[in-house]
Formats: C-alpha cells, structure tokens, sequence
C-alpha cells in the first residue's frame, strides 16, 4: 500500500466474474468442511478456480482462491494434514509465499490493521469473551462429548507449565483462525458483496463449519455454535474496523477451551 491506514478499509468490489468465483469457493469449502474425506474433484475444481481468478481484475478472488486451493489440495494429497493444527497451517504458509511472490497481491491486502479499541469495544470484547467461555463450558458438561482427538494434542507435562502452554496456545490458534476467517476471507466476500451482513454472516457460517468434524465444539451443536461465535467475532472486526478487537476475544475462547482439556488429563 502506498500509504499507511490505521484502520481496515474496504477492498475495491471485484468484478461480476470474481464475485462468482468467491462463491463457488464459497460453496466447495463448506462441502469439504463437512466431508468425512476430500476428494480428489475438490482439489481440481479449486485449483481451476484459483486458475480462472489469475485476472487483474480479481486480485480478491485470488487471494481467497489461492488459500481454499492450498487448503484442499493439501488434504486431498495427505489426508493427515487436514487436522489441527496443520489444517490452516499449511494453507496458510503456501499463501502467504504466494503473496510475497506477486506484487499485486501485497498491495491488496487491507485486513492487516489493529483498529481501535474504544470503552465500547472492550465491553463488547468482555461480554462475548464470557458468553463463549460459559457456552463452552456447558456444551462440554451437558453433551459429554468424545474428546479423544482434542486430548491426543495435549502433551505430557507438568502442571507449572500448563499456563505458559495454554497463553501460547490460545494466542496463535486464535491469530491463525483469524488470519483465516476474518482476514482473508472476509475481505474477499466484502469485495463481492460489499462492506455488510452477508459477509459477516458467510464468514462465520465457515467458521462453524470448520469445528464440525473435529474442532471444541463439535458435531451439530458446535457448528451451530461457532457459527454464532463467526458472527460476533464479525461484527467486532467490522465495529473496531481491526483485527485486535477479535482476536482478543478469540484468544480468551481459546483458554477457556485449554483450561477444559487441562483438567481432564490433570
């Protein structure tokens, strides 16, 4: 960018043809979210998408193609990395090559901003930061669900050093899922369709999808959950016009999911 901006701005509206792009992928990510397996005719369809969307004119539609193709190719090719933490890992490491590679795609990004954090955003911040730690903590207590996997990543370790694991956990989980989420994604639905609800609503609709098959919460009720859980941590990002604001947020969710599986292995 020529220029330093402190807050988010909205990316210029792509074109119609982008716009369709954005969908479909859009659409196949949600596909593969909920699929036990990735085939092999989502990693083609998203390798074309990323293909067609190679126009300057679509400098949005690359970004979150190029992301979506990473993500599902990877998955399609070692169906291991399609689980935490390299699920967003890897998509987002070829990425992020990808943008330091083109030109064109550093100068269009505009999510990477604090924002500001007003008395109002951090009431905001508190009350959601609450809601999602109680919400959590009664899905857990009331669903008793298999944790099986959830605990798997949980190394041995004493207990002095549970806090220092957990502050570095919930800190880069959460700057990854949104780095993911309301990073390049929402900017890519903002550039479709505008600065307003539907991407904050589409954004969060994928967010709940990822936790369905084995994200904290899981299954119906987790997608269900974390979809709500999208739409707030959309509406922070818009309201703050940064990602600091829902990060945070994010970040407390995270220790709260930490301190569960603590205790279950203590």
């Amino acid at each position: 960018m020529s220029s330093f901006h402190p807050l988010i701005q909205s990316p210029p509206r792509t074109t119609s043809f982008g716009a369709g792009i954005i969908a479909l992928d859009i659409v196949i990510l949600s596909i593969v979210f909920f699929s036990r397996t990735v085939e092999l005719w989502a990693a083609l369809i998203s390798l074309l998408l990323a293909a067609l969307s190679m126009r300057p004119s679509d400098a949005q539609a690359l970004h979150l193609t190029l992301f979506t193709a990473a993500l599902i190719t990877a998955a399609c090719l070692r169906p291991p990395l399609r689980s935490w933490p390299y699920g967003l890992l890897i998509p987002i490491s070829c990425y992020c090559a990808a943008v330091l590679i083109f030109p064109r795609l550093r100068t269009s990004i505009l999510w990477m901003h604090f924002g500001y954090f007003s008395k109002k955003t951090a009431l905001l911040v508190s009350v959601i930061a609450l809601l999602s730690g109680f919400a959590l903590w009664i899905w857990y207590v009331l669903l008793k669900p298999d944790l099986t996997v959830q605990l798997g990543h949980m190394p041995n370790m004493p207990a002095w050093f549970l806090p220092i694991v957990g502050i570095t956990f919930a800190a880069s989980n959460a700057a990854v899922e949104e780095f993911v989420f309301r990073g390049v994604i929402m900017q890519a639905l903002d550039s479709a369709a505008g600065p307003g609800i539907i991407s904050v609503i589409f954004q969060g609709w994928l967010f709940g999808a990822m936790h369905y098959r084995e994200g904290f919460p899981k299954g119906g009720w987790g997608t269900a959950m974390t979809l709500v859980y999208g739409l707030l941590l959309g509406g922070i990002r818009r309201h703050s016009q940064g990602m600091l604001a829902p990060w945070v947020a994010h970040v407390i969710a995270d220790l709260v999911i930490f301190a569960i599986l603590s205790v279950l292995v203590l």
